[in-house]
């Protein structure tokens, strides 16, 4: 006997949690933040409390309470019962997108974190570049309140794989496959238990030039009979596709070409496939792509594996923000950025003075950069992320909104989506025909019975056995 219980991603986009038991061998299908109800009760101005938050995220709800599988120095210190061995075998990441693994900063230290290469690189350059408080901490941490003069730095045990490899855990065996998602180095598993196969599609799409990766996938599970395919469905309620890549690259180098001052553009740091679209853009439209010191160190980061095309820094500028108080000084900034000093950088107020040259990359955080740079009439922003959809997102939008108007900047919007749609989803639960499927990762469960009769919805912290 089998056994599947639901922590997350039910009824909600992201925070998956699926723990998956199998005789006395227990690991976690993704550990990832949940958005819905992380944002219930905290904001930007409202932050969990460093020196309890643990604790509160578990009296809240936010994360499952289990023992055996969270951090010891972080339970001593709120007097709960901490553990010498943690309860789980391990932790498999789909990929690294914070709705699937942030909430690894919270586990207990001898946790196994299975993951892609890449994802390990791509989490590295997440934490080493971000000023984050302990939830942040997914690659590795200080364990707080031992010694605040010494506190011991504890590195996460990471077990990297490539599709092909098989990973054996007592009773399991998982099989790791690539698909195509919006991030580098996606996977979805195919686990096999003493009870029958599971295949999990992580977060996956079909419309891409990547897209028969995500076809190796189906194929394979197809093959191996499911007794469950744990299917996401972020799309399942849109009749239609979005945007190719290509078709974005084709709209924002049109948009690029006409612009007369400076083009502003946003879109996800760790969307390779969106970075290469605009700098092919920019560089067939004549200008140069200025990146944050952020994605510039992961690049950096992401040029360690040979099977993924990135830009090289020297064919970029990176955009030079003050650092301290207000100033361009070496030792004023972190460790991490000093050494992109190096490379061809270019501050505000130089921006300012040649903005039909460049296309500058502005996060929502970073909006502020406008008051100095003072885009001229004629310049531009280019929104190329998703819609928001839920209520703290609309309120950002429409804040980001009011920061153009000020500016007296246009909107234009290209985007490709990560996910697969609803036509899709149905194609492959006719493809994979497992004996049961289980919607995760969609608001829009019931949607699914419109494309199976097999479909079984499952409420959070419910066990399916099999």
């Amino acid at each position: 006997m089998s056994k599947l219980t639901f922590y997350g991603g039910i009824n909600e986009i992201g925070g998956n949690k699926i723990l998956l038991e199998d005789k006395k061998t227990k690991i976690f299908l993704d550990f990832g933040l949940s958005f819905f109800k992380y944002g219930k009760f905290y904001s930007e101005f409202l932050q969990p409390r460093v020196s309890n938050g643990i604790g509160d995220f578990l009296d809240l709800g936010i994360i499952p309470n289990l023992d055996g599988i969270y951090r010891n120095d972080l339970l001593k210190n709120e007097g709960r019962k901490t553990s010498v061995e943690p309860s789980v075998d391990g932790v498999f990441l789909t990929h690294a997108h914070a709705d699937h693994s942030s909430n690894i900063a919270l586990l207990h230290k001898d946790v196994k974190i299975f993951c892609g290469e890449t994802t390990r690189l791509i989490m590295k350059a997440i934490q080493e570049s971000s000023l984050m408080p302990f939830y942040g901490d997914i690659f590795w941490y200080k364990e707080n309140f031992v010694d605040k003069r010494n506190k011991p730095k504890v590195e996460r045990n990471f077990v990297t794989f490539r599709t092909g490899n098989k990973i054996k855990l007592d009773n399991l065996e998982i099989e790791p496959i690539h698909v195509d998602h919006s991030i580098p180095d996606a996977y979805a598993f195919i686990v096999h238990t003493s009870s029958g196969s599971i295949a999990y599609t992580g977060d996956i799409r079909l419309h891409e030039t990547k897209g028969y990766m995500t076809a190796e996938f189906i194929e394979k599970a197809k093959e191996t009979k499911p007794e469950i395919l744990l299917c996401e469905g972020t799309r399942v309620n849109e009749k239609e596709r979005t945007l190719t890549e290509e078709e974005v690259y084709k709209k924002v180098k049109d948009i690029i070409s006409k612009a007369k001052n400076l083009v502003i553009v946003n879109f996800p740091a760790r969307d390779i496939d969106r970075l290469n679209t605009f700098f092919r853009a920019c560089v067939e439209s004549g200008r140069q792509l200025a990146i944050p010191t952020k994605i510039a160190y992961l690049l950096k980061q992401l040029k360690e594996d040979k099977h993924l095309y990135v830009p090289s820094l020297d064919e970029l500028v990176i955009y030079l923000q003050k650092a301290g108080w207000g100033r361009y000084e070496e030792d004023e900034y972190s460790y991490w950025e000093r050494e992109f000093l190096k490379n061809k950088t270019i501050t505000a107020s130089e921006l300012n003075k040649n903005q039909n040259k460049y296309v500058v990359y502005l996060d929502y955080f970073d909006l502020k950069e406008l008051i100095d740079i003072k885009p001229n009439d004629g310049s531009c922003y280019i929104y190329s992320t998703s819609e928001p959809h839920n209520e703290e997102q609309f309120i950002d939008y429409e804040r980001l909104k009011n920061w153009l108007n000020n500016f007296n900047l246009p909107m234009h919007t290209a985007h490709a989506s990560g996910h697969v749609y609803s036509e899709e989803i149905k194609e492959i639960i006719k493809l994979i025909k497992p004996k049961k499927t289980i919607p995760i990762h969609t608001q829009h469960p019931l949607l699914f019975k419109n494309f199976a009769n097999n479909v079984v919805i499952v409420d959070y912290g419910e066990e399916i056995k099999f």
